[in-house]
């Protein structure tokens, strides 16, 4: 993973992009999941994060002189694909022979166009990436006889068949969790350190138009691949013998299919898996059926579930609809409170800016979630991603202002505005609101009166200082 654009450090999992707002870290599942697929098929490979250790393009330089590596695969996000395309430009001035890879959502978007940005940069995969890696390395490094790539042949740039997506999640393997360094990864709503991701599911059930998930990652939408209990259960003991005490659930939702999700949730105590942990999830999941959801609810919390981050996006009907989010603001609030009543917290995402927003919107959004007993929020700002409805809805309407990626980041105002809802408004009502929700004297007390460690201080503290500096006395060095 290359280094940051920020001092904060920056996002590229799976999807994932824009700077860090507060102190955390997470681990390179993508990454991880390429190494560990080749080291299953007997092929070797080092995993080095220079965006969670802050190192520079200079320790860059010195790794890739020192491994002498025959093939380098980096990850990459919108807002910092011209930074991490350095990777290729250093490998190259160090040897010709280093074939250069990029992964990530937004190369899988634009191949062609990424490849034309640099002469460095050999492949462009736009197919899930670790069958692809690992194909590449049979054919001894040979883009022109692997599927799901683009590639540079002399002068030309040219487009492969598509790699079909994998169904059988377990051939991959597991990802590398023995080879990140787990001191450096933690996570504000983490109750324990070491801190690493697991994710037994991919793709979505969901057909939200902004997110990339079930655009990229399914063959058909609404379509969610999942491993078998045993073989979650398998990697679940690896990492607790590693020593790791907290996972965070990367899959989109947990618990869409009810009677896996329990059998899950039996297994893991059954078997005294010793695991803190947190995960995302939807209101029209298994979480949410009005019968048995809060009964997994309790089983959840009983495997050692703390907390669980829900999608709000908006607390108007008519945008949750505009975006296929498939869920109403009452459903979103009956879960959280049934989280709640299970013994857990609730992170609620929002985010300003999709389609149909407007300034009464968003202000009924702040007034929503101040309206919840929930213990976070997030109030993003929506990015457009590149090959989803609401980029392709962005562009048909002219409401994209620009296509300088650097600029695709919730820490600077939206890279559109809407006729009536200009991207400084949207920008200043997302400040507004995250310090109307945090900055509240009852939410400061409720917080405190959690604290039941010196972890939990010094956690809390650095959340609050970084929300601070960032929302309420920002500065232009924090870009």
């Amino acid at each position: 993973e290359p280094p940051s654009v920020s001092k904060f450090g920056c996002q590229r999992i799976m999807g994932g992009f824009g700077v860090n707002k507060i102190d955390f870290a997470w681990p390179p599942l993508d990454l991880m999941m390429i190494s560990g697929c080749l080291e299953k098929y007997g092929f070797p490979a080092s995993i080095f994060d220079f965006n969670n250790t802050k190192l520079t393009f200079k320790e860059v330089r010195q790794s890739i002189i020192r491994e002498k590596p025959r093939m380098i695969v980096f990850s990459t996000s919108s807002t910092t694909i011209y930074n991490d395309l350095k990777v290729a430009d250093i490998a190259k001035e160090i040897s010709q022979d280093i074939l250069t890879v990029a992964i990530g959502v937004h190369v899988m978007a634009l191949p062609e166009e990424i490849l034309g940005y640099t002469k460095n940069l050999d492949i462009a995969v736009y197919s899930e990436p670790e069958w692809v890696i690992m194909n590449l390395v049979k054919n001894n490094y040979n883009p022109a006889n692997t599927l799901g790539l683009c590639y540079r042949n002399g002068n030309q740039i040219k487009r492969n068949e598509p790699q079909p997506d994998i169904h059988d999640l377990e051939k991959l393997g597991f990802p590398s969790h023995d080879k990140i360094n787990m001191r450096i990864y933690h996570d504000p709503l983490a109750r324990r350190r070491p801190l690493t991701y697991i994710m037994a599911q991919r793709g979505c059930t969901g057909n939200c138009t902004f997110c990339c998930q079930p655009y990229f990652w399914s063959e058909k939408q609404h379509i969610m691949r999942r491993r078998s209990v045993p073989h979650v259960i398998q990697e679940l003991k690896w990492i607790q013998k590693l020593g790791y005490k907290e996972v965070f659930w990367n899959d989109t939702r947990l618990t869409p299919d009810i009677e896996w999700s329990n059998q899950l949730m039996d297994q893991i105590i059954a078997n005294k898996i010793d695991l803190t942990w947190s995960t995302c999830d939807h209101a029209a999941s298994g979480i949410g059926h009005k019968e048995t959801g809060m009964a997994l609810l309790k089983k959840m919390k009983k495997a050692g579930c703390h907390t669980i981050r829900l999608g709000l996006e908006s607390a108007d009907p008519q945008i949750l609809k505009n975006t296929g989010k498939g869920t109403t603001p009452d459903e979103v609030k009956r879960v959280a409170e049934n989280i709640k009543k299970a013994g857990m917290e609730v992170l609620l995402h929002t985010i300003f800016g999709l389609p149909g927003e407007t300034k009464e919107t968003m202000e009924e959004t702040v007034k929503f979630i101040k309206s919840l007993d929930v213990d976070y929020v997030t109030l993003g700002i929506a990015q457009p991603y590149p090959g989803t409805p609401f980029w392709n809805y962005l562009v048909q309407n002219n409401y994209l202002k620009t296509r300088d990626w650097s600029k695709y980041d919730s820490v600077e105002p939206p890279v559109y505005e809407y006729p009536n809802l200009s991207s400084e408004e949207i920008f200043k009502a997302h400040y507004r609101g995250l310090r109307e929700f945090y900055l509240r004297p009852s939410y400061i007390i409720k917080r405190f009166l959690k604290i039941r460690s010196i972890y939990d201080i010094k956690k809390n503290f650095n959340s609050f200082r970084g929300f601070l500096s960032r929302y309420v006395f920002p500065n232009n060095e924090q870009k």
